[in-house]
């Protein structure tokens, strides 16, 4: 596949991380032709263009998402190696050109504490987290004198990871926020839940929108360079403004209204502001960062503590759109797209009702499973067999062999069997495609009484990417589903794009 697309004079340069198969670069260069299977991909002028752009899945031998990615953009630009090579030196990462927009939606590893020798608790493992190559990438980016660092920074992520990990809640988004604004960015965040703005699919996620400033010293400007993306004023009113746009309770017009505020109508309730507090804070309390917020360096004047980090942060409450449904997006019987592989035998129906019902099972350490292996016989034929009555018959030998404390429950509420395709589905999962029984998988009803799982094409279009953008020679539809699970939903990517592409135009002047 050829692409057409040039970098116009007023397009701005993006770097595109964890680039999957493209859906932040499809919302921001908007989509292709119509009938891009069979021409060249064309794409609308929308201000944006990816000079740069990085996949690389570990432990797969075969890179089918970088694959796809080069059969449908081009190789020019794109790296399909880990995205760590980009951070092992200075020089390394100045293979990335200059970007006014650097986005990623990266996975949620949790960081951990530990108290050191002297008592104080600290942050373990962060060599070995995700976000480590994100932030070198953007402290470097100016070290060879010639480049600024981007202008913004679009980050995607599970909603989790402002309440993580489970014994210091709050720690990793914590992480974060203090490696941005060290780099003299602010920090803006929003929880998005796509069906709330029409999208088709229960897909929630937080977006985080980094915006560049100069920084207080003369070296920072340098490094930085000229312009100040983000708030410029941060009373309590203009911040909401910016924020929550019309529903902020604000209706100057010469007050900003930021690009979540602009493309993301919500209200809001429970404000709380704090000092990003001390390692020591964190817990198993709840995180006090809200699904909306903004975090800043304020200046001080106390002596010996000229600046402190701060943020606000609400509870957002979306102003709700009409959802599309799975009957929108679902392949009917008797079109050409429909696939009988996928039906399910009604004696299957069984199977299928003890997945989605409740359940009180059991797990076993597989060190026990390893040294009885007469247990691991039976355990496995209580797994496969789908059945209550199974796992109740053998509780007592199991406890015969390892006591009451050798095994711990598993129990599980009872959901409905089949999804109601008047309304968006549950989240896709990365185990989507399949037609055995899965607690998670959808099961579709069809009005003459037959039952199905979903088609590879029907997760694409869950998640608004053209037909068929990840069949490609040689793929499985399970492997399509699993880049399906991986991916975001490209309407949340589209209705930012302009909000965030004025914002850079009108700050760069």
């Amino acid at each position: 596949m050829i692409c057409r697309r040039s970098m116009g004079e007023d397009s701005f340069r993006v770097g595109e991380m964890f680039a999957g198969v493209g859906g932040f670069r499809l919302g921001l260069e908007g989509p292709p032709s119509k009938d891009w299977e069979t021409e060249f991909l064309k794409f609308e002028g929308t201000g944006f263009k990816v000079v740069w752009s990085n996949q690389w899945e570990p432990g797969s031998s075969k890179q089918w998402a970088s694959t796809i990615y080069t059969e449908r953009f081009g190789e020019e630009g794109h790296d399909g190696d880990d995205l760590y090579n980009f951070t092992k030196s200075v020089e390394a990462t100045h293979q990335i050109p200059q970007l006014d927009l650097l986005v990623g939606g990266f996975p949620c590893q949790d960081y951990s504490v530990a108290r050191t020798v002297s008592g104080e608790l600290g942050i373990q493992g962060e060599k070995g987290k995700l976000w480590t190559p994100i932030w070198q990438i953007i402290r470097r980016s100016h070290a060879n004198g010639t480049k600024h660092r981007p202008k913004v920074v679009l980050l995607e992520n599970v909603p989790r990871l402002l309440n993580s990990p489970a014994d210091a809640r709050g720690l990793n988004f914590e992480v974060i926020i203090k490696r941005l604004l060290s780099m003299a960015y602010e920090v803006e965040w929003r929880v998005i839940h796509a069906d709330d703005y029409g999208f088709p699919q229960q897909r929630s996620r937080v977006f985080i929108i980094a915006y560049r400033n100069q920084g207080r010293s003369k070296k920072a400007k340098e490094i930085n360079g000229p312009g100040w993306f983000g708030l410029r004023k941060k009373t309590l009113a203009q911040m909401q403004r910016w924020i929550f746009g019309n529903h902020s309770g604000y209706m100057r017009e010469d007050w900003e209204v930021g690009p979540f505020g602009e493309a993301f109508p919500a209200k809001f309730e429970d404000f709380k502001e704090m000092e990003l507090p001390k390692i020591d804070f964190w817990s198993k309390k709840k995180s006090p960062f809200g699904s909306a917020g903004y975090a800043w360096v304020k200046q001080k004047s106390t002596k010996g503590r000229p600046r402190v980090i701060m943020f606000r942060s609400w509870k957002a409450i979306p102003i709700k759109e009409e959802s599309r449904t799975i009957r929108d997006i679902m392949v009917q019987k008797g079109e050409a797209a429909y696939d009988e592989s996928y039906e399910v035998d009604k004696t299957e129906l069984k199977k299928w009702k003890y997945e989605k019902g409740a359940k009180r099972e059991f797990r076993i350490r597989k060190s026990d499973l390893e040294k009885y292996p007469e247990l691991a016989k039976l355990y496995g034929k209580c797994k496969k067999s789908k059945s209550q009555k199974v796992w109740d018959k053998h509780r007592d030998g199991f406890e015969k062999i390892l006591g009451t404390d050798g095994s711990y429950k598993y129990e599980e509420g009872k959901m409905s069997l089949t999804d109601d395709i008047r309304k968006p589905s549950r989240t896709v999962v990365t185990a989507e495609i399949g037609k055995s029984a899965s607690r998670m998988r959808h099961l579709i009803k069809h009005d003459d009484e037959t039952y199905r799982t979903l088609f590879p094409i029907e997760t694409e279009r869950l998640n608004m990417f053209p037909d068929n953008w990840t069949k490609i020679d040689g793929i499985t539809d399970s492997k399509r589903g699993f880049m399906m699970g991986n991916a975001l939903v490209i309407g949340i990517i589209q209705r930012l794009r302009e909000p965030i592409r004025e914002l850079i135009r009108r700050r760069s002047v």
